[in-house]
């Protein structure tokens, strides 16, 4: 009876279980009225969350239930739709992972010690909560400017810093003030319908320097149809246009363009008398900074060749000072202006020469540089008559210099020698080598000088050059006769009286003593220098007009080495004519030798000072002829050799 008993209370919880396997595999449908129910909250703030959720955001789920329920037997899951199998997490906790519809289902086990299971769930709609997207701009300093860019928020904030949280839209760029030290801006998305659902961007940014007018220093006028404009360092944080006075645009001023390079700015096809200046504006909003630079006009200037002179003309809507600048070839002068002057007449120009012009304008820090004029000077008027100078230089050679007054270069000078043809050339200096002097020869030079358009001066001037030669009046004696030409020249001074000064010269060409003759063409020079073999002497010549002394030749007068010897002596010890002494001229570098009738050397000296006594290895003297030989190289590199016989009487 017991054991039927069992049997039966066994089949009895079979059948239970059996009936609740059933109830929890039945069709997956949420089951309503059964007292099954919980809630989804807000796992940081608490807020009861009745149908949306946010990705990312933790949610913390309740048990409602009317039931008295364990809560190791609560089980949930999340899916797409309503779940009926397969609980096995009792975690009340979770954070949806993506966007779009999310069912929570509860499947509660029953009462304590009941193994029946009920299903229920709820349906809920997860928004995302991605970072937003926006554009920041640093503007001037204590603003930033900020574009939402982002479309997945119905609302946003913006955040400078710690300042206040302000809301904004999307698409409009808004700028809004910078608190001190506020380094980032964060932009916060949000969606009404599910307050939590915020999404939050930050963007750090580095506030902008003090913004400092910029300066404009120089406009030069490279090529035509250009300008070139050079300023000072840009600060990059700032955007820059360039623009140019214009009475008829906003502010008088018309934009030509962005500045994004660093100096110089080159502008094609500008105004011709254009002012420019560059102005400093914030990243966003132009109003709200503009800072200018100085102002630099461009400078315009014309020329016309004219009869014997240069007219120019300029023309500015600048204001300062004007400087004009001429040049010649590598040579450049400034030339004078009177202050407020648009024109300058230059007459002091060469026909055919080319000349090129600048004018600058200075106003404060700027300077601006014209385009450059050349003009090719014109005249019918003829040219001064040339100024000659002429004299010898110590290679022998006739110098010429020729001086046109006001005129440097240009033009064709023509040289004659003696009347002859010598050179036709634009240059003011020649030389020339193809003379011999002669004092009884006059060795005389003129010039002509026509301009480079044709122009004839009157005839030029000629000068006659001094030429001197020189010779010793005795060849045994020291005198010396110098005699030259007198020095004429042609010209409107040519009546000044001339006098003469004797230079002596050493052999590098340096004077080493001056005697002034005064107008006479002749000199006896009684105490040459006993020392120097090779004397040399030049005229130096005064007058005659010449702007500077002229000099003639150098003239020579090589004396020669000469031994002087007697015939005999007397070497007997009376004290009378007892030695054999060497005298002489210009003994320098010499040997002289004496040679016994057996052809034996028997006295050999190279120092003028020593003498011989007769006497042969110590021996008394021995009466009878000698020959002696004197070789000798002279203070021209010249050997000079001489022969003779000695004497020796008792």
């Amino acid at each position: 009876m017991m054991k039927t008993a069992f049997l039966l209370w066994v089949l009895l919880l079979a059948g239970l279980l059996s009936s609740s396997v059933v109830r929890a595999q039945a069709p997956c449908v949420s089951q309503t009225g059964t007292g099954a129910a919980f809630d989804v909250y807000d796992a940081a703030t608490g807020q009861l969350l009745p149908k949306l959720l946010c990705v990312g955001r933790p949610v913390r789920l309740r048990n409602r239930s009317t039931r008295p329920l364990d809560p190791a037997q609560i089980y949930y899951r999340q899916g797409p739709t309503t779940i009926c199998t397969g609980f096995t997490d009792t975690t009340t906790t979770f954070t949806p992972t993506a966007a779009g519809p999310l069912v929570i289902t509860q499947n509660t086990q029953g009462e304590a010690g009941v193994s029946q299971g009920v299903i229920f769930s709820k349906p809920y709609e997860v928004l995302a909560a991605s970072a937003p997207t926006f554009e920041l701009s640093v503007c001037s300093p204590g603003l930033v400017q900020v574009t939402i860019t982002d479309t997945s928020y119905p609302d946003y904030f913006v955040q400078v810093g710690t300042g206040p949280r302000v809301p904004a839209m999307r698409g409009a760029a808004v700028s809004y003030p910078v608190g001190s030290g506020a380094t980032t801006v964060t932009v916060s998305g949000r969606n009404p319908t599910a307050g939590l659902c915020e999404g939050v961007s930050t963007k750090p940014f580095t506030p902008l320097p003090t913004p400092i007018a910029p300066v404009l220093r120089r406009l030069t006028r490279p090529t035509e149809g250009t300008v070139q404009l050079e300023f000072e360092a840009l600060q990059p944080e700032y955007r820059y246009q360039l623009q140019v006075a214009e009475a008829g645009a906003p502010g008088g001023y018309r934009p030509l363009g962005p500045v994004t390079a660093a100096s110089p700015l080159t502008i094609s096809a500008p105004p011709l008398t254009g002012c420019f200046r560059l102005l400093l504006q914030d990243q966003c909003q132009t109003p709200v900074l503009s800072l200018p630079s100085n102002e630099i006009c461009s400078v315009q200037l014309t020329g016309t060749a004219l009869n014997g002179r240069n007219q120019l003309s300029w023309a500015s809507a600048g204001s300062g000072t004007y400087t004009l600048t001429r040049t010649e070839g590598s040579t450049s002068v400034v030339l004078p202006l009177p202050a407020g002057a648009t024109t300058y007449s230059d007459p002091n120009v060469s026909c055919g020469t080319t000349y090129r012009y600048q004018i600058s304008l200075s106003s404060g820090p700027a300077t601006s540089v014209s385009n450059e004029v050349g003009l090719t000077a014109l005249s019918t008027t003829p040219p001064a008559r040339p100024r000659l100078w002429a004299g010898f230089n110590l290679k022998g050679q006739v110098e010429l210099r020729a001086e046109v007054p006001g005129l440097t270069s240009g033009g064709q000078l023509s040289y004659q020698r003696n009347g002859a043809p010598l050179a036709a050339t634009p240059a003011r200096r020649l030389l020339d080598s193809l003379v011999t002097p002669d004092p009884a020869v006059p060795l005389c030079y003129t010039v002509e000088f026509e301009d480079a358009c044709g122009n004839r001066a009157p005839a030029g001037a000629g000068v006659c050059v001094v030429q001197l030669t020189a010779a010793a009046t005795n060849p045994n004696g020291p005198e010396i006769r110098l005699t030259w030409s007198a020095l004429t020249a042609t010209g409107s001074d040519a009546a000044a009286p001339v006098s003469y000064r004797v230079l002596g010269l050493a052999a590098d060409g340096a004077v080493v003593s001056s005697v002034e003759v005064g107008a006479s063409l002749t000199y006896l020079d009684l105490q040459p220098d006993p020392d120097r073999q090779t004397i040399r002497y030049r005229i130096e010549a005064r007058g005659a007009g010449l702007s500077e002394p002229s000099f003639s030749n150098v003239a020579e007068v090589l004396r020669p080495v000469k031994l002087v010897l007697p015939t005999a002596f007397t070497p007997n010890g009376d004290g009378l004519n007892d030695v054999l002494e060497l005298k002489g001229r210009f003994l320098d570098n010499f040997r002289f030798t004496i040679i016994d009738r057996n052809g034996q050397t028997v006295f050999q000296t190279t120092d003028r000072a020593r003498s011989w006594d007769g006497r042969i290895n110590g021996a008394a003297p021995v009466p009878g002829a000698y020959a002696w030989q004197f070789e000798a190289l002279d203070q021209q590199g010249q050997r000079v050799r001489q022969y003779g016989s000695i004497t020796i009487l008792r």
